[in-house]
Parts: C-alpha cells; structure tokens; sequence
C-alpha cells in the first residue's frame, strides 16, 4: 500500500469529501507522494543542503497514482524539496481514492449540494484501516520494527500538527512531547538498505526536524 493511501485512510472521514483530507493535512500528502515515488525508484534527494529533487529511473510508470505526479516533476525540473511539497494537487486524491476503491477498501458515496457536487467516500474494510494503526502503535510503543512508509506517515502527521488527535488512542499514555521525541528517534533510525530506503531515511530526517511541510491550516 502507498503512503499517501495510508495517510489518507487515517485521516478519512466517511462525512467528508476526498478533498476535505489533503486540505486538513496541508502539504502532507504531497510529501507522501513523493516519498512514494521515492520507493519506488523513481525519484531521489541531492546530498546538500539544497535538497533538490533528482529523477532516476526511466519509462512509464505503471501505477497511476504516481505517474501522475512524476509527469508534474518531470515537467517542472529543477525543484527543491521544498518547492515540490507546495505544488498543488501534485498528490492527485481522485486517483488516490479510485485506486483504494478498485481495492475494495472505500467505496463512493452520495454527491453533496443535491447531488451535484463532489462524491464522499466510505470505508468498507475496516481491517486495513485497524492493521494500519495496529502498526503505527506498536512501532510508537517499541513493540515492532516500523517499516520506512510507517516512519514517513508519523512524521508527516507530526510535521503538520495531527499527529495527536489522528492517533490520540494509539499515542496514550505519551505526552505530545514524548511523541515528538519518539517520531524524531524512528525517523532518525530509519533501515537504509538499498539507494531507495536511503532516500527516503532521508526525507524523514528532513520532515521532522526541518519546515519542509508547513503546519495544516489552523495549526502552528
């Protein structure tokens, strides 16, 4: 599963439009996005201090989700980290969301405005939803190695100011400040293995301890 289905489906709201998630986490899911491209070898980060975004890789990419946003980076060129998590709509949610429905994990739902507005979603498999906090507890509580897309959810959260009430049952008994330390520790000790892993070890030390990803609108 990408990260930015991850993070969508923890920010979900079946009273919500699709729209409603990537304007709650800022440029959140812009960041998983690229993280995801970033897994899958197709995009990697300069060493400097400017962190420039670098294309690897050729030919098609096969999954929709990410072609979309890789065809915006390829187009631009020359971007910083930090100009890429600003474009708008790079993260593409109506793709998001038809990849999850042709999963069977969401399901459209009724159109707002009487019908002729945008559609909601539902979820219809709770147990993808409850296996993705599963983790998430467990990697926050030391009771499980987390995986790189775990990580990069937990700093993406923490970086836009959600991390305590996405995960308020799966943080307890942690203070905020205890998440922040904890987050900054797995991002710092993320599995490096192979050039891919690196890139996104990475993009998570940069998310939480540098504004890569402004604050979600109301928060500071």
């Amino acid at each position: 599963m990408l990260i930015a289905e991850k993070l969508y489906l923890l920010m979900a709201d079946d009273s919500e439009k699709p729209e409603a998630v990537v304007s709650a986490t800022g440029y959140g899911m812009n960041a998983a996005i690229i993280t995801d491209l970033m897994v899958a070898g197709r995009v990697a980060l300069s060493e400097d201090e400017q962190r420039q975004i670098q294309l690897i890789g050729a030919g098609p990419c096969p999954d929709p989700v990410l072609a979309a946003p890789l065809e915006q980076l390829e187009r631009r060129g020359n971007l910083s980290l930090d100009d890429a998590v600003k474009i708008n709509s790079l993260c593409d949610v109506r793709l998001l969301t038809d990849s999850l429905a042709k999963g069977g994990i969401i399901e459209y739902g009724e159109r707002t405005m009487l019908g002729l507005g945008k559609q909601r979603v539902r979820i219809i498999n709770q147990q993808i939803q409850r296996q993705i906090r599963t983790d998430l507890h467990g990697a926050l509580h030391g009771q499980k190695i987390p995986g790189a897309s775990d990580t990069t959810v937990l700093a993406i959260l923490q970086a836009v100011g959600l991390v305590h009430p996405v995960l308020e049952e799966e943080l307890a008994p942690m203070t905020s400040a205890q998440a922040q330390s904890r987050i900054a520790e797995l991002a710092q000790d993320s599995p490096a293995a192979d050039s891919a892993q690196r890139a996104v070890a990475a993009m998570n030390a940069a998310i939480v301890s540098e504004r890569v990803i402004p604050p979600a609108p109301g928060k500071k």
